[in-house]
């Protein structure tokens, strides 16, 4: 988010603070889809990211009065959304098999034109584990720099660009399991 964006959000969610209603829903208006979208790649549930929004959203209206202001507010919006997703995690653990994606090949290369390159990643980011899906989202989806995925996640800056390396190297191994080559992306 730019910062012509981030600087419409302080006022919005200080005003959220006293309670005011209208601050509220236009907050939400400027932030739920990229909530959701976070949420639904984590997670790779709709029922599951609508309840992640919902959860988010109810702990902004209470929380927004103790906003210390001491990173972005999208960054804060974010973190929140983060643990919930990974509370979520939690509560149901995934198992996917390569078997149900009888429609890439196992021996190279895509089944047609059966997925397109979002799809063919977004089945392999459900595969790669819930620390690595997090911070690929946050850097590739969501744009964040790595002080502020640090932030999110509250590990250091140099944390972050050691996830995001083994991150991008377990979903390429993921990729090329479920028989996606480079050159198919």
């Amino acid at each position: 988010m730019n910062k012509k964006n981030e600087d419409v959000l302080l006022p919005l969610l200080t005003a959220c603070g006293a309670k005011d209603e209208a601050a509220f829903r236009r907050l939400y208006d400027e932030t739920h889809q990229r909530i959701y979208y976070f949420a639904h790649r984590m997670l790779g549930d709709h029922e599951m990211a609508e309840d992640v929004v919902t959860e988010t959203y109810i702990a902004i209206w209470k929380g927004a009065g103790s906003f210390k202001g001491r990173s972005k507010v999208l960054t804060w919006i974010f973190g929140i959304a983060r643990n919930l997703s990974m509370n979520a995690l939690k509560k149901k653990r995934f198992d996917y098999n390569l078997d149900d994606y009888h429609h890439l090949s196992t021996h190279g290369g895509l089944d047609g034109q059966s997925l397109d390159r979002r799809e063919i990643v977004a089945k392999g980011l459900l595969k790669v584990s819930a620390k690595h899906r997090e911070v690929l989202d946050l850097v590739f989806y969501q744009g964040f720099s790595y002080q502020e995925i640090g932030d999110i996640l509250n590990v250091p800056e140099n944390t972050v660009k050691t996830r995001v390396f083994y991150a991008k190297k377990a979903l390429h191994e993921t990729l090329c399991k479920m028989g996606v080559m480079h050159d198919d992306l």
